[in-house]
C-alpha cells in the first residue's frame, strides 16, 4: 500500500509542475486526438514514475525528460494514425466540382473510387498530404523519403487523381499551397 502512495504522489507532483506543458507537446503534436493526445501524456507520466532511474540528470532537466517522453509518444500515435487512418471525404468535398452540378454524395462516391485505384502508399501520401496537411519534410521523415522526394510523389499523385476523377466526369479545382 506504501509503495502505491509514493507512486501516485509522484504522478500527482509531475501533474502540478509539468501537467500543461507535457499536454501542450502532446495536443501540437496530435491536433484534432484530445484523447490520444492525453492518452501519451498518462502513459509517458506513469513509465517515468516507474522507472525514473532512466532519467539521467547530467543529460537534461526532469522536465525536458518528460517532454521528450511525450513527444516520443505522441509521434509514434500520431504515425499510427496516419497509417491506419479512413479518409473522411466529407472533408474536400468542396474543392471537387462536377460540370452538371451533381450532389455532394455523388462527388464523394467519385473520389472514393478513385481513391480505390490508388495504391496503399499513394493513399497514405494522399492522407498525410492533403487530409493532415502535413509539410514535405513531415511527411519524408515519416515515410523515410527526403522531401524532394516527397514533392515528386505529390507531383505524380495530383496529375493522377486529376486524370482518375476526370474519367468519372470529375475536375478538382482545390490545389493546397505550395509543393
Amino acid at each position: 500500500m506504501d509503495m502505491t502512495l509514493d507512486r501516485d504522489s509522484a504522478a500527482q507532483r509531475i501533474w502540478e509542475l509539468y501537467g500543461k506543458l507535457l499536454h501542450t507537446v502532446a495536443a501540437s503534436l496530435l491536433p484534432g486526438h484530445p484523447e490520444d493526445a492525453e492518452e501519451c501524456v498518462q502513459d509517458a507520466v506513469w513509465a517515468y514514475v516507474d522507472a525514473p532511474e532512466k532519467w539521467d540528470p547530467a543529460k537534461g532537466s526532469e522536465r525536458t525528460y518528460l517532454c521528450v517522453l511525450v513527444r516520443s509518444r505522441a509521434l509514434d500515435r500520431r504515425r499510427r494514425l496516419a497509417a491506419r487512418r479512413e479518409e473522411p471525404l466529407e472533408d474536400h468535398a468542396g474543392a471537387l466540382r462536377a460540370e452538371d452540378h451533381t450532389e455532394e454524395a455523388a462527388l464523394r462516391d467519385g473520389l472514393r473510387r478513385a481513391l480505390a485505384e490508388l495504391s496503399q502508399a499513394e493513399r497514405q501520401l494522399f492522407t498525410l498530404r492533403f487530409l493532415y496537411q502535413w509539410p514535405s519534410a513531415e511527411i519524408g521523415h515519416t515515410l523515410g523519403l527526403s522531401a524532394n522526394g516527397v514533392d515528386a510523389r505529390v507531383v505524380r499523385l495530383r496529375r493522377k487523381l486529376k486524370n482518375l476523377l476526370a474519367r468519372q466526369g470529375l475536375g478538382w479545382s482545390g490545389k493546397e499551397d505550395g509543393p
